[in-house]
């Protein structure tokens, strides 16, 4: 008999990472960059979005929920998402339309149980993935390691298989305070948000420098920041899918970030977010596919 938190493949014991990096494979075959969309009573409508997205040959990742709240609570909207028959609904339709449907929500560890819950009922719905973000703060993290450690098992007892990433602050000192390990055991990527120009100022190159991380001529760019949190990330050993802020000063640097997220052998980029995202980020992701 296999070993708890095992799965047996052929005559060997494969822990369920493992598993699923198999499985996932198939559905990576012809993977998609993203772009991140919040509500549709701001970012624009599915239709909009939809036809945007499809024009381009990327992915929508869409917020389903935060915490225990579905997003109809926030998005005053006709679809918004008030449940997994909704999560149904907006899938089905991204996916007609040739757009691969991805899923996000904010994890509060508030309520463990039924938030794991909640995260099945979507993957379960016809999302492709789910991602987590999983940040410090007031409307964010609130819980402990054994939360994280109890929703990641009640995730897990219910869709052993399915795809799940977590979205992370990559700052050396914002990831002190989330519980990444817990949340790296049974996740299969994390996707830190690379703000360059939020993060450019005299008070991120101290504190960057203090972590030991001196940026060159100090200044933040995004080559910096890509180097910097693959260092960080990669003993996580989980894939590193890099998000990119979606209105740079520097519309250049865009395709930079592109570039140097490839050369790290980072497999996805995405977009942060749609109703704030040129048509130069749009671009820059088309014509440097995965």
């Amino acid at each position: 008999m296999a070993a708890a938190g095992a799965v047996a493949l052929g005559n060997t014991q494969c822990h369920p990472a493992i598993m699923r990096r198999v499985q996932q494979a198939d559905s990576r075959a012809v993977p998609y960059h993203g772009v991140w969309v919040w509500q549709f009573s701001i970012d624009g409508s599915a239709a909009e979005i939809i036809e945007t997205l499809a024009a381009y040959g990327l992915s929508a990742i869409v917020k389903t929920h935060d915490g225990i709240e579905w997003m109809a609570k926030y998005d005053d909207v006709e679809g918004a998402i008030a449940g997994p028959d909704e999560v149904a609904v907006m899938a089905a339709i991204f996916e007609e339309a040739g757009v691969p449907f991805h899923a996000w929500a904010v994890v509060t560890g508030a309520d463990p149980v039924r938030e794991a819950q909640m995260a099945a009922a979507v993957l379960q719905a016809g999302a492709r993935s789910l991602t987590l973000d999983l940040e410090p703060g007031d409307g964010f993290w609130q819980g402990t390691a054994d939360d994280a450690r109890r929703f990641g098992q009640e995730l897990r007892l219910r869709d052993e298989l399915a795809r799940i990433d977590v979205s992370i602050d990559p700052r050396p000192w914002k990831m002190l305070d989330i519980p990444l390990p817990e949340f790296a055991e049974f996740a299969d990527g994390i996707r830190p948000q690379m703000y360059w120009d939020l993060f450019n100022d005299a008070e991120h190159v101290k504190a960057y420098s203090y972590f030991g991380f001196t940026p060159p001529d100090g200044e933040i760019t995004p080559e910096f920041l890509v180097d910097t949190t693959a260092e960080v990330l990669r003993p996580f050993d989980r894939w590193i899918l890099p998000i990119g802020f979606g209105a740079p000063d520097d519309a250049g640097a865009w395709d930079r970030f592109a570039v140097r997220c490839r050369e790290q052998q980072m497999p996805e980029v995405s977009v942060w977010r749609y109703g704030v995202t040129t048509g130069d980020g749009f671009q820059s992701l088309a014509t440097s596919p995965p």
